[in-house]
């Protein structure tokens, strides 16, 4: 059993081994604490981590659909091939966080922090995108962006 522990006193246990791998939907993990912690492979579907602790988390090829990531900080938290898709992720801080090929098609990311974040190959077909920051962030040509979108005015960098 693995008891993640919440800032609002709410604890969430659950009956795995591992959280790599584990099937957490629809839970509600409200200012969790899970700063470094491995979720690779995760499904989270559904769950709430509205101003969780998530720097340097893992969450490679971990599914996201429809999660609350609003205000969360995931700075330096590692994405790479996540669907993130539909979620809302707004006015939280992905600052050098890695968005390899990851999927936020859909996703609200108005007012979030993608500073310094990798986005090579990543779906940011995101609703409110021009109210993201994306200063120093960088980005390639397979970087799918909303149309009009221009990631260079947003401070982005096209990597060669």
């Amino acid at each position: 059993m693995i008891t993640i522990k919440c800032e609002t006193g709410d604890n969430v246990t659950i009956e795995v081994q591992s959280l790599v791998g584990s099937v957490l939907q629809n839970l509600d993990l409200h200012r969790a604490i899970l700063d470094a912690q491995d979720l690779t492979r995760a499904d989270l579907s559904g769950s709430t981590l509205r101003s969780a602790w998530l720097e340097k988390a893992i969450f490679s090829g971990a599914v996201l659909r429809n999660v609350n990531l609003a205000a969360c900080n995931a700075s330096g938290a590692i994405f790479e091939g996540s669907d993130l898709s539909n979620s809302l992720m707004r006015s939280a801080v992905f600052r050098n966080a890695d968005f390899v090929g990851a999927n936020l098609g859909g996703a609200d990311v108005g007012m979030s922090d993608f500073s310094g974040a990798r986005l090579e190959r990543a779906d940011m077909r995101s609703e409110d995108v021009q109210l993201a920051n994306f200063q120093g962030a960088v980005f390639d040509n397979a970087t799918k962006w909303p149309e009009g979108f221009d990631p260079i005015m947003a401070g982005a960098i096209l990597k060669n």
